[in-house]
Parts: structure tokens; C-alpha cells; sequence
């Protein structure tokens, strides 16, 4: 244990030395980063009034906390409707359920009991239920609620389910008929927020680690995280082992209390906005916390390094929390995925 703990701190401080750097906290901002009628019918009709349910297609340990996504797909059927589908899975993909749901049957009513229904039906009853879909917030938010037993969370901590929508835009909805292609959606407007006292910090730096640490066999697992967690891979076809990792090492003399304050936190990902010369903590479905303002070309060139390495990586990147560049191991380490930064990079 003690050596692959000591193995990931050095891996994280050779990086660190190379690229350290100060950036100048925006005011109100936080110092923490100084450095970076409905009926069942069969869903080969492809038609806007269909419902169907998928078998599980991989063979995992269920997980209590499912992923939701309700919302109308780029297909349009006879009656000149868009096609709704209702697709739930879990976090380790154990099951997959998709129904494409009758125009007049979107609504909240008709997706608890279409749940209930679910729930009634699995082995592992869900805990928790995530949607990341912030348009669907209010509908879903009130189907979910009277579910007994069970937690609605707004999230984009859905890997699962990005990871199946994006197999269903590429192979599945352009072969059914009516299709047509969706144009980009815009980005909602978020403002950004004071990051709370608790998680403020002293210094940063931007660091890189291999993709064959985090994969079988690697340096990094469970047991060498902190107060941390991993997030599951992307498909990972195509990426060498040597590719790189970008993230972002926070130092503080009070380490061990800001890692502790970010495991009670929904941590979505890390994100450099190049225009506007930010960077932010994403938490939650819309949440932003503004930690810093890039001031020079240097920080910014390390802005744009990071976020590049992030398309590149298939989002993938990493927020990591320790005492001081002599630290034996991070306090808190957390390996994260930026789905919008990877879609754009496909665009």
C-alpha cells in the first residue's frame, strides 16, 4: 500500500514542477486555485407511440443508484411528432430500459408509474435516481419525488447513461425513419458562484499522469485516493496507454478538511472557460464556483493545455488535493469526465 501511495505522489509532483504557476483570484472568488393512453407495443415500429424495455447487455454487480434520461430524441414519426424515449440504466450498466413514450403520455404522472413500474420489477431497487437533462428538471424532479424510498438527484455524474446516449446518436437513431439531424443546444447561462470558505486553499498547480495509471494494473486505485473517488473509464479504444492526463493539484495547509468538504459536494468536472479567462469547479446539474482568473499568456496557455488534453483524453482529467509538493500522498484525489468537453471535441 505504502507504495503505490508513494509511487502516485511522486508521478503527481514530477508533473507539477514542470508547469507550476499563480493566477490572480477574481474578486468575491476564492484563492483556492492559484494555480490551475399509453400502451406497450414493440420498438422495431421506431413510431412516437411505442414502449419497449431492453435487456441487460452486460454482465455487472447491479448498483443501487440508477440513471434517468426522459426527453424527445431527432426522430419524427408519421404524425409529424418527435419521438420520446424514457432510457434508465445504473451506474455499472447492469440493465438497460428504453421505451419510446406517446407524445400525450410526457408527463410526470405517466413517468412515476412508468418507474414505480421498474422498480417493481428489479432485483436491486434503486436508492438514488440521477438525471443530468436540466430542461427536464421540474417534470422529473416531481415524477421522482413521491417515489418512496428513493433519492431524486439532479446530476451530471451519469456516466453510464452519456456513454449509452452516445451509442444510441451514433448507431442507433440515424438508421430509423424520420430521422433528422439535431443541431448542437446551446449552453445554458450560468452564474458563477463564491466558492464556500471551507474550500478555499493556497496554492495550485497543473499536472499530468499516464492513462495506464488509472487503468488494471495501474498506480491508482481506491486504496490511494483519500477522501476521493474514480470515476468509470470511457471506452478507452484508441487511446494509448501513454496517453496523457491533465489536472489540477491543490495545495493547502488545510488539505484533509477541504477534501472532506468536497466528498460532500456532487464534483462534476473541472473546466477552463478560455474566453472569459476562468476556471471553475462544475458541481451539481448547473452549479459553478469561480476559483481564479487567468492574468497572463502563461496561465492561459496553461488553460488552454489543459482543456485540450481533456478533448483529447475523452474528457477525462483529474482534481487532486494535498498538503504541500512534499506530501507522501493526496488527501483527496478525485479522477473525473467532462462529457461537454468531449462532445465538442467531436464537432
Amino acid at each position: 500500500m505504502a507504495a503505490r501511495c508513494g509511487r502516485l505522489s511522486l508521478l503527481l509532483l514530477a508533473a507539477c514542477a514542470t508547469c507550476a504557476s499563480t493566477l490572480h483570484v477574481a474578486p468575491g472568488a476564492s484563492p483556492l486555485l492559484h494555480a490551475h393512453g399509453c400502451g406497450v407495443a414493440r420498438l422495431a415500429a421506431a413510431g412516437p407511440t411505442c414502449t419497449v424495455s431492453e435487456k441487460p447487455v452486460v454482465a455487472s454487480e447491479a448498483s443501487r443508484i440508477w440513471e434517468l434520461d426522459f426527453y424527445s430524441r431527432p426522430v419524427q414519426g408519421a404524425d409529424g411528432k418527435k419521438l420520446w424515449e424514457l432510457l434508465v440504466t445504473d451506474g455499472t450498466n447492469s440493465f438497460r430500459h428504453v421505451e419510446a413514450v406517446p407524445s400525450n403520455c410526457v408527463n410526470s404522472r405517466e413517468l412515476r408509474s412508468r418507474v414505480q413500474r421498474l422498480i417493481d420489477e428489479a432485483g436491486t431497487r434503486p436508492s438514488t435516481i440521477r438525471f443530468f437533462r436540466s430542461q427536464m428538471k421540474n417534470m422529473i424532479s416531481i415524477a421522482l419525488n413521491e417515489l418512496p424510498d428513493v433519492t431524486c438527484k439532479p446530476s451530471r455524474v451519469t456516466y453510464a447513461l452519456y456513454d449509452w446516449l452516445d451509442e444510441r446518436e451514433r448507431d442507433v437513431y440515424p438508421s430509423m425513419p424520420g430521422y433528422r439531424k439535431p443541431r448542437p443546444e446551446a449552453a445554458g447561462l450560468k452564474l458563477p458562484v463564491k466558492l464556500p470558505e471551507q474550500l478555499r486553499g493556497e496554492q495550485y498547480a497543473v499536472a499530468t499522469l499516464p492513462l495506464a495509471e488509472f487503468l488494471p494494473g495501474g498506480s491508482i486505485s481506491e486504496d490511494n485516493i483519500g477522501f476521493g473517488s474514480l470515476c468509470p473509464l470511457p471506452p478507452t479504444d484508441g487511446l494509448p496507454a501513454d496517453q496523457m492526463v491533465a489536472g489540477v493539484v491543490i495545495f493547502s495547509r488545510r488539505s484533509r478538511a477541504i477534501a472532506a468538504w468536497l466528498t460532500g459536494l456532487d464534483l462534476a468536472f473541472v473546466s477552463a472557460v478560455l474566453e472569459s479567462r476562468e476556471i471553475y469547479i462544475e458541481v451539481g446539474l448547473d452549479t459553478q464556483y469561480l476559483l481564479a482568473r487567468m492574468r497572463t499568456p502563461t496561465q492561459t496557455l496553461e488553460a488552454e493545455t489543459f482543456e485540450e488534453s481533456k478533448a483529447r483524453a475523452r474528457g477525462l482529467h483529474f482534481l487532486s488535493v494535498q498538503s504541500g509538493p512534499e506530501a507522501e500522498q493526496p488527501d483527496g484525489f478525485w479522477l473525473l469526465r467532462d462529457v461537454e468537453a468531449a462532445a465538442r471535441s467531436k464537432r
